[in-house]
């Protein structure tokens, strides 16, 4: 089997509003799978989801394609059409799976404060995710000097925004 036979594209995007205090106001994570299958050897494939190792409860929603088998509970998440004598196209690319969780768990956020969690051993509720450390100047500016760390070193994030709102 050929590695470019089939092309999986996920794209996640994970928006955070942090307290000052510390602390979750709101959390939404939006993601979606795309399929294209190159080689029509491969226009019957079945895709195995890998299990959850963090429990979402019911936050987590998943959407399938019409075409595809919905997820059944307590059994493993199949990527594959549910007529098995229809075929994925080839060439094209298939968005075959959306999902989203909205909730404020703390734990879920894969930024953390690079002091609170290696020099002090603070329980991980009683962190900040985001440490920000605003030096205001005479010229009334304000320089702000942000400390965060990837928690999940398995997670790879790309064009993280950090939004201050100012007065």
């Amino acid at each position: 089997m050929s590695i470019y036979s089939i092309h999986i594209v996920i794209k996640e995007q994970i928006s955070v509003s942090l307290m000052r205090e510390g602390g979750v106001k709101s959390m939404e994570v939006k993601g979606d799978m795309n399929l294209q299958v190159t080689n029509a050897a491969y226009t019957h494939i079945k895709l195995a989801l890998p299990v959850l190792i963090t429990d979402f409860g019911s936050d987590l929603q998943f959407k399938q394609h019409p075409n595809l088998l919905k997820f059944v509970p307590s059994q493993d998440r199949m990527v594959a059409l549910k007529d098995p004598s229809r075929a994925f196209p080839i060439g094209q690319a298939l968005a075959v799976l959306k999902w989203r969780y909205a909730g404020h768990d703390e734990s879920l956020v894969p930024l953390s404060s690079k002091l609170s969690n290696r020099i002090f051993s603070f329980p991980r509720s009683f962190t900040n995710q985001v440490n920000c450390w605003p030096s205001p100047s005479n010229d009334g500016t304000c320089e702000v000097n942000i400390e965060y760390e990837l928690e999940n070193e398995s997670v790879t994030l790309h064009d993280v925004v950090i939004s201050i709102p100012l007065p």
